[in-house]
């Protein structure tokens, strides 16, 4: 009789182990190991049927699929993903809630012109159909609710329909019947998403995977499903603001730095051709403090406002506030400013702001934050129809980006006539006000 054999999983870190202990050695959690069969494991002689893999040529696989890829419809969705959806291919959607998830799927269920089915797992059916009611009068026929949370019914389903696209929200909320933990544990996160890419790669069938995000913004469950998936978009914005950026962290068929720019309203999320009118909307021109300046979101040129307030303190150490930028970058270029420039600010809290609640990361920014301080320091604007961009080093000086060239030419397009840039200042010191 053959021995029978288990293993042991942590819900929380999804670790295995071949004996149970109350504490997990892998994440130190107490009584979290919970006894289970091996997962997936086959019973009976199996080493008697296998044969060689079947091949394929290159040829005979893409006269296989003659349209390997689809639009969604979404002009902004199409940019990020390269060349729509692919069939086979495994899309993971992450964000913080409420950011408009759900809502973007929405939508591409809306206009995709496929069947689509979209599994109800986070909500019921009913709730899904009111969403798209509100978001369309006219409701495609070709969309289907799927009731159920079970990997093994959505695989059996995709599996009949293959020339479909299929919406699982989200794989947290999804569970596999051959794994014990509950569902959103590393380990039935990492079970589900295999049975279900399987699924998808065999019936050459587009699967979108919704995730969720810790508190400190990467995407829950082990690191391995990020692996697995073949793109990781992930939608980010200020929940106070209607702006919403799409961007793709990994993609196997499409380029990684294009950014899908979309603004939250009551139809769902809206495509936006020109950013810098919601960006600079109500921008207050000829005053100290306030820097535009152009960063790069994928390969698009953006102009964004830069607002510095510079504020005598009598705290030891002053503060140096920063919303839209890093704060460690904001202490650099103070730090910049002070010795190169003799700026007097170890006597003064520093606050930046950037306007629309745009997240910066682009060190071309650098630039449009020194010139806003020093615009502010000393209570003088700058030119009207100026724009900025430039990295800056710790000596001072002003350093290329990036398409500089082409951000140069945009500013000139847009009509503005005073540039600071690497190509016509070489260091902080050379501009004056």
């Amino acid at each position: 009789m053959p021995k029978k054999t288990s293993i042991f999983f942590c819900s929380q870190c999804g670790n295995e182990f071949a004996k149970w202990s109350g504490q997990c050695p892998a994440c130190k959690e107490w009584n979290t190991l919970t006894e289970a069969e091996p997962f997936l494991r086959k019973t009976g002689k199996s080493s008697k049927t296998v044969r060689p893999a079947e091949t394929i040529s290159v040829q005979e696989a893409l006269k296989k699929d003659s349209k390997l890829t689809f639009s969604t419809s979404i002009g902004e969705l199409d940019r990020v993903l390269g060349p729509g959806l692919t069939k086979g291919a495994v899309y993971l959607l992450a964000g913080q809630p409420g950011i408009g998830k759900s809502t973007l799927l929405t939508q591409v269920c809306l206009k995709t012109q496929t069947s689509v089915f979209y599994v109800c797992s986070e909500e019921n059916p009913a709730q899904v159909a009111t969403r798209l009611q509100r978001l369309s009068k006219t409701i495609p026929e070709d969309i289907h609710l799927l009731d159920s949370s079970a990997v093994e019914d959505i695989a059996a389903t995709l599996a009949k329909h293959p020339n479909s696209v299929f919406i699982v929200d989200s794989i947290q909320s999804v569970y596999s019947r051959e794994n014990p933990t509950t569902p959103g544990s590393p380990s039935q996160v990492r079970d589900s998403a295999s049975i279900l890419i399987q699924a998808a790669k065999e019936h050459s069938t587009p699967l979108i995977i919704v995730g969720h995000v810790t508190k400190e913004g990467s995407i829950a469950g082990p690191k391995m499903l990020e692996h697995m998936v073949d793109v990781v978009m992930e939608l980010s914005g200020d929940r106070q603001y209607q702006l919403r950026l799409l961007r793709t962290i990994k993609n196997r068929f499409g380029p990684t730095d294009e950014t899908g720019i979309f603004t939250m309203g009551n139809g769902g999320l809206e495509e936006v051709t020109d950013p810098g009118k919601i960006l600079l909307e109500g921008r207050l021109e000829n005053s100290p403090g306030s820097a535009l300046t152009m960063i790069m979101e994928g390969t698009r040129p953006l102009t964004v406002e830069i607002q510095a307030l510079i504020v005598p303190t009598t705290i030891p150490i002053p503060r140096r506030i920063a919303k839209g930028i890093s704060g460690n970058r904001l202490q650099l270029i103070c730090a910049i400013l002070t010795k190169p420039l003799h700026l007097p600010l170890g006597e003064k809290d520093v606050f930046v702001n950037v306007t629309g609640g745009m997240d910066i990361k682009d060190p071309g920014a650098d630039l449009g934050v020194a010139l806003a301080i020093l615009s502010s320091v000393k209570n003088k604007a700058l030119p009207v129809k100026s724009i900025c961009f430039g990295e800056l080093g710790l000596l001072g000086e002003i350093r290329n980006v990036a398409f500089t060239e082409k951000m140069a030419k945009e500013a000139k397009k847009l009509g503005y006539t005073s540039l600071y840039s690497p190509s016509t200042h070489h260091t902080l010191k050379s501009i004056t006000l």
